[in-house]
């Protein structure tokens, strides 16, 4: 019997990580942090949560410790606080030593030979630093984007999996039901078996018999049709030989009436016919046909025929046909007595569905969901409204890195557009101008924002660095798991919520193989399901109930005493010893001692004699037509009458000659079918009744074999869970710490380089500001460059 598989439910799309920051840039943050942060996870400061949670104990060694293993960070963090404070020191003694006229400060360009040299260099250098910045502004704001799309892409995640885990949930009680519910089908399947005992035992029982006793009965009825052929046979050679011998009369007769009238013919005639009167002796027969007696065969095969043996098979075969109706009489009490058990079998596999603790589990989880969804939901319009706020601080911290490198922008753009070679630092042009003036404008906002820049970097780095390497990436990789594990912290412990010897490791890994739930919550060691589903004493009882049932099969009995001493009559009534030689011997005769025909001719041709007188004439002729006419009717009756005869007696002889030992083959087979019938009908009934028990007994077996198999191995595979965690970490991850990751590595990558900016932004500027003195070289034609002193204004 099929039984119905388990399907899956239909579950929503899990978080995709693509939907994250791009992989090459992801794996570039992470490969920073992984250089910063080194340690193996977990580190020592965490090897016990429970004993960190007692802050009044070796409160200074977990300091230590966590300092020792956050080392890359503290060091990262070091040259951070040094550019906090010295890049706003130094701005504010670069601004005093300029307006001292230092530092650059002074209005005064001193002209050298590699002066145009030295502009392009820092132009390019610095074309190069800005493209870089450019470059990390660009991510700041696809980062800044994605920490929003993550948010947005994470509540649609989140939604989605709690749906999918309410749905997990929610299958899990419908396949317990769709397991147990087979069952149904398997007893009612069984009930309609009982019920129709009939036909099904009743018919195994008629077919095992009908197989033996149909080849008895159809044996029998050939030996009847050989039996009445044969019969026939006789009767057909008597009338036979009976209408040869009254044929035989009419024309022995006919012969002698012309016999005696040839003769008073020839004596009329006189001498002259004397040549014909020694062939009148020859008009007479000159064989005599008889054959043996047939009437005491003939009796008693008749005798056998007429001892109603078609009424005796007819019997036999409505016994056979009966017996379906045999089994349901024999059967009704047995089959109530089945239905009990049956009722017993199906309450005690529902009992099985009480014992799995599915329904407390499943309230607890869907109590917990909805617990968690109500919880969130009111948090996620506060989260989007954070979410907002943070974008528009993302979006102005990428515009003041943005407003930098455009003022450096538009100095490299304006300043060289402004620039001529030869031209006096004193009158460069407004646009020249302009393009210093840019430079020294993204040095101002350089001082007066970077600390501000690298202050949100390093809180930043240290709240989304340590997300990556304490959380991220041990999840990423199953050691928090493990980890998580390791704990005595009752909130981590699953047996804590679930009465169960799992840990979250195992339970991961298990679901991620997408494990049966019954497997990974370790049921076996607290549910023998071979106990639950046990129906061996239900099953034993069906068993002796219908073994225990009196079938009796009665009137089969293929032949009477009298009809089988009917057939040893026929065998011996010497049928097949019937001697028709002497019948034959007559065949190869002629009929009369003369022929006819020649006698005929002879006559006419003595009353072709004139001499003769036309009375003996006209007899000669007319007795010769009447010998053709005798001729004539012997070959039109009498031949054909003795063929008919002949070939009569070869097909008896044909016939009987078998007939002894065919009906004593036939009594043998019917002796022995008697014997098998009244010998073998109880071990008949016995295994069609155990076949019949076997398959009501293994249909359950087969059903309590796929129901523990199922439950074992395919109810409520939990690959679901494991999604649910994966989403976790996308949401958690992915979406958000490695986009607000990806954030400050931009950001900080751009306010390092505006170190390098700074440096070259006021060197630059200087080649392109206007100058209030100039320091002018001439050269001669001999290419030596003197100096030539000017009084400065």
């Amino acid at each position: 019997m099929e039984f119905t598989n388990i399907t899956t439910p239909n579950y929503r799309p899990e978080a995709d990580p693509a939907n994250g920051i791009i992989k090459v840039f992801r794996d570039m943050v992470h490969s920073y942090l992984n250089i910063v942060q080194r340690n193996a996870f977990p580190p020592d400061f965490l090897q016990n949560l429970q004993d960190l949670q007692d802050t009044s104990q070796n409160s200074s060694e977990t300091v230590k410790k966590a300092l020792t293993y956050e080392i890359g960070f503290l060091v990262a963090l070091a040259f951070g606080v040094l550019f906090f404070v010295l890049m706003p020191l130094t701005g504010f003694c670069f601004c005093c030593c300029r307006c001292c006229g230092n530092c650059g400060g002074k209005m005064h360009q001193k002209q050298t030979k590699k002066m145009a040299c030295k502009r392009r260099f820092i132009y390019i250098f610095l074309l190069c630093i800005t493209l870089i910045m450019l470059a990390g502004n660009i991510c700041m704001f696809y980062s800044n984007s994605k920490v929003s799309s993550g948010v947005k892409d994470g509540i649609s995640s989140y939604n989605n999996t709690m749906e999918n885990l309410k749905t997990y949930v929610n299958s899990v009680p419908k396949e317990v039901d769709l397991i147990i519910g087979q069952s149904d089908s398997v007893i009612q399947y069984a009930n309609n078996s009982i019920i129709a005992i009939d036909s099904v035992l009743g018919g195994a029982i008629k077919s095992e018999i009908e197989a033996k006793a149909n080849e008895t009965l159809d044996l029998v009825v050939q030996t009847i049709n050989v039996v009445n052929n044969t019969a026939n046979l006789l009767v057909a050679i008597n009338d036979s030989f009976n209408s040869l011998r009254a044929e035989q009369e009419i024309i022995q007769g006919n012969l002698s009436d012309v016999q005696t009238r040839i003769n008073n013919t020839l004596n009329k005639c006189g001498t002259k016919c004397d040549s014909a009167k020694n062939s009148v002796d020859g008009l007479t027969f000159d064989v005599s046909y008889q054959i043996p007696d047939l009437s005491d065969p003939l009796n008693r095969m008749n005798d056998f025929l007429g001892s109603g043996i078609d009424s005796t098979l007819q019997k036999v075969r409505k016994a056979i046909d009966d017996i379906p109706e045999t089994v349901k009489n024999d059967t009704r009490d047995a089959v109530q007595r089945v239905q009990d058990q049956l009722g017993k079998i199906k309450s005690t596999i529902n009992d099985t569905k009480n014992a799995i603790p599915i329904t407390s589990t499943v309230n607890s989880a869907l109590n917990g969901l909805n617990s968690i969804s109500t919880s969130v939901s009111n948090v996620i319009p506060q989260i989007q409204n954070y979410d907002y706020y943070r974008w528009i601080v993302g979006i102005i911290l990428s515009c003041i890195i943005l407003l930098i490198i455009l003022c450096i922008l538009f100095g490299l753009i304006l300043g060289p557009l402004g620039l001529k070679g030869t031209e006096d630092p004193t009158k460069r042009n407004c646009a020249s101008n302009s393009g210093g003036d840019f430079f020294m404008a993204s040095v101002g906002f350089s001082f007066i924002f970077s600390w501000l820049l690298i202050l949100i970097v390093a809180v930043l780095f240290v709240v989304g660095g340590n997300s990556y390497t304490l959380v991220c990436k041990p999840w990423a990789n199953q050691q928090l798991f493990t980890y998580l594990d390791s704990q005595t912290i009752p909130q981590l412990n699953i047996s804590h919520y679930i009465d169960t010897n799992v840990n979250i490791s195992t339970l991961y890994s298990d679901c991620q193989r997408d494990d049966s739930l019954w497997s990974t919550l370790n049921f076996n060691q607290k549910i023998d399901l071979q106990k639950y589903l046990n129906i061996t004493q239900y099953t034993d009882s069906v068993q002796n109930i219908i073994d225990n049932t009196n079938i009796t099969i009665k009137n089969i009995n293929f032949l009477t005493t009298d009809q089988k001493d009917q057939i040893m009559r026929v065998v011996s009534s010497g049928v097949d010893t019937l001697n028709f030689a002497s019948f034959k011997s007559q065949l190869i005769r002629n009929i009369t001692k003369i022929d006819l025909l020649s006698f005929a001719d002879d006559l006419d041709k003595l009353a072709n004699d004139s001499s003769l007188p036309e009375n003996v004439t006209t007899e000669l002729r007319t007795e010769a037509s009447v010998l053709r006419r005798i001729d004539n009717h012997i070959k039109s009756n009498l031949i054909p009458a003795v063929e008919t005869l002949d070939t009569t007696v070869q097909t008896l002889e044909a016939t009987s000659e078998n007939m002894p030992a065919t009906l004593n083959k036939t009594l043998a087979n019917i002796e022995e079918a008697q014997a098998y019938i009244d010998t073998q009908t109880v071990g008949v009934i016995k295994n069609a009744t155990t076949a019949y028990v076997n398959k009501l007994v293994d249909l359950f077996q087969s059903y309590v074999d796929w129901a523990i198999f199922t439950l074992r191995t395919n109810f409520a595979r939990c690959g679901p869970v494991a999604k649910a965690v994966n989403s976790a970490q996308t949401i958690a991850c992915v979406y958000i710490v490695d986009s607000v990751n990806a954030f400050w590595f931009s950001l900080g990558w751009c306010t390092l380089f505006l170190i390098p900016s700074i440096i070259l932004s006021v060197k630059l500027a200087k080649h392109y500001r206007r100058m209030k003195s100039s320091d002018v070289y001439e050269t001669t034609s001999r290419q030596f460059l003197f100096p030539r002193v000017q009084g400065k204004a």
